[in-house]
């Protein structure tokens, strides 16, 4: 695992910059290594690996910025150690999962926000304000799930 740790808020949490895929896969609860492969180079994401508890498997999640933030620049302070919370702003946590427009059935894989799971201080906020993906990508109807990025790269750049 190429992991890198990083202290945020009250979590020491495994990060993986761009393009780093995650190679220890038996050790991680709900990790897909087609979907890794897929998001690794992600503009607007990164994967990181968060330990729930003590007799859990790691958990697979991904944190998530929609204010355009360097993410190369971060990765660079969290290669170099020097990155605090603060790098983090903007950033809100997400999970895979599947999910089916109402309008027209079309299934499809997504990161939606996962609130459960507190990684920053200031947590709340951020989901307040943070911007989600509004619209289906099939069928361009609106719906109300916090979807914040589509899995599927063809759907990286349709408009929210």
């Amino acid at each position: 695992m190429d992991a890198l740790t990083v202290k945020i808020y009250k979590w020491d949490i495994f990060y993986f910059p761009a393009n780093v895929l995650i190679g220890d896969r038996e050790k991680i609860g709900n990790f897909d290594e087609l979907e890794d492969r897929l998001l690794a180079p992600h503009p607007r994401m990164r994967r990181v690996l968060v330990q729930l508890s003590p007799n859990w498997p790691l958990g697979l999640y991904y944190l998530h910025w929609g204010d355009g933030s360097d993410l190369d620049e971060l990765d660079s302070r969290v290669v170099a150690g020097s990155a605090r919370e603060v790098d983090f702003e903007g950033a809100v946590v997400g999970e895979a999962r599947g999910i089916r427009c109402f309008e027209c059935h079309a299934r499809i894989r997504v990161i939606g926000l996962e609130p459960a799971l507190a990684l920053f201080s200031d947590d709340r906020a951020r989901i307040r304000a943070h911007e989600y993906r509004k619209h289906c990508p099939v069928c361009g109807k609106g719906w109300t799930s916090n979807v914040l990025e589509f899995i599927d790269a063809k759907y990286w750049d349709v408009p929210s």
